[in-house]
């Protein structure tokens, strides 16, 4: 079977860069009145995290326009999910408990569930597993993939997963038997 493979839509991926550009101006300009207004401590510090994250997020997405890389491949041994800074790599077939959309903040996202709830943030590090254990905090997917930032069709998708999926369940049966 053939591997799917997934780009992100590019017009989204500059789009959410410019977003960012634009939040980091604000954060600059909330730093540039602190230094101004001796009393605003607070603000300088809004600005400065804003500035950081936003300015982290930016380059993560310029990155991502240059290096134009696959966001998601289906293969016949698993999901390689690079669809964010806390991509979960790969996640073979035999990980996957089930695979369902998730509608969170007025976005769809693909979540994929694994057998072993901490799979994920047992893989990573440093700030990627931190931003995974909010990210499972928030809803219980795993893995939770973007629906709007992948240049193809959902439905099929879907349609390839599930059947790379059966594919991967039934040899893994002649296997066992």
């Amino acid at each position: 079977m053939n591997d799917f493979i997934v780009f992100p839509k590019i017009g989204r991926m500059i789009w959410l860069g410019v977003m960012c550009a634009v939040f980091v101006l604000l954060g600059g300009a909330f730093l540039g009145f602190a230094i101004v207004e001796d009393e605003t401590l607070w603000l300088g510090v809004v600005g400065v995290v804003t500035i950081i994250f936003f300015g982290l997020c930016m380059i993560y997405y310029v990155k991502e326009v240059i290096n134009r890389k696959p966001v998601l491949t289906v293969s016949g041994e698993g999901i390689i999910d690079r669809s964010s800074f806390i991509g979960a790599g790969l996640i073979k077939w035999e990980e996957i408990a089930d695979i369902d959309f998730i509608n969170f903040g007025g976005q769809v996202f693909l979540g994929i569930y694994t057998h072993d709830p901490k799979l994920i943030i047992n893989r990573t590090t440093g700030i990627k597993s931190m931003l995974n254990n909010v990210n499972k905090g928030l809803v219980d997917a795993q893995v939770n993939i973007p629906a709007k930032n992948l240049d193809c069709n959902v439905e099929e998708l879907v349609k390839v997963i599930n059947n790379h999926w059966a594919k991967a369940l039934e040899d893994t049966e002649i296997v066992f038997e």
